[in-house]
């Protein structure tokens, strides 16, 4: 094409489409990131995250507690298209998440037996509208037939999955459906998913991966060392040195 831009060399001219696709992804993350939450950079293990996202490949992700592990998947479903769905287990982190996103201009919802039915009705007509970036919904919210029913005809770019370790800790006794989740994203056509958590031994993570049938993913771990906090022991002789130490 006489017309085409010459493209120098070392700038990304043998790339294929789909890492030509991801690098364009990955820089429209990084505005993303700024023009929502304010940060111009990533912190440590959240861009290697997102690019493994953007390439399509589900992702376990270990990152510590402040690590900014939410922003693995928000920033992700600012850019992809369809709805991410974000399973959690907690009303109030989700209603938080949902309030925080909304108070910067992003369209998110939440679905959760602390709406009324009208409420809900709203959200799955939003969703069904195509006009959610993001979804928060407990896993027994995401079985519901009704739910399910409108989900299988949007596209789903991600599913993310936050404290991935509860599906272990808590699938295998109060909250069954938990385990479902697998099954349930092979009925939406299996979407890249991410699950996060600060904590997960070897162990938990290899039923983490089962459990949701993404044995073959990319893991992220970043270790749990918080360079904010220090732990630290103090010998005392007396209570009168305690109370000085802790002072």
């Amino acid at each position: 094409d006489p017309t085409a831009k010459r493209v120098p060399a070392g700038s990304g001219a043998d790339e294929t489409p789909a890492q030509l696709d991801k690098t364009k992804a990955l820089t429209k993350a990084k505005a993303a990131l700024k023009k929502h939450f304010g940060p111009k950079t990533f912190r440590p293990g959240q861009e290697a995250v997102m690019d493994r996202l953007f390439s399509g490949q589900s992702t376990l992700a270990l990152l510590p507690t402040g690590g900014g592990k939410s922003l693995c998947y928000q920033v992700p479903a600012l850019i992809l298209p369809g709805t991410t769905l974000v399973i959690s287990p907690l009303l109030a982190l989700m209603r938080d998440q949902v309030e925080a996103l909304q108070k910067r201009g992003i369209a998110a919802a939440r679905l959760d037996s602390t709406l009324s039915l009208t409420e809900q009705d709203a959200v799955l007509a939003e969703l069904a509208a195509g006009r959610l970036k993001l979804l928060y919904l407990s896993p027994e919210r995401f079985l519901r037939p009704a739910c399910l029913e409108v989900l299988r005809t949007l596209s789903c770019p991600l599913i993310a999955v936050d404290e991935a370790h509860c599906l272990v800790e808590w699938g295998h006794n109060f909250r069954p459906d938990y385990l479902r989740l697998g099954k349930v994203r092979e009925s939406l056509g299996n979407p890249p998913t991410i699950a996060l958590t600060a904590t997960a031994t070897p162990e938990v993570q290899a039923d983490i991966v089962r459990s949701l049938g993404i044995e073959d993913c990319a893991k992220f771990i970043r270790g749990f060392d918080r360079e904010n906090l220090i732990l630290e022991v103090v010998e005392v002789d007396n209570d009168n040195e305690d109370r000085k130490s802790v002072v």
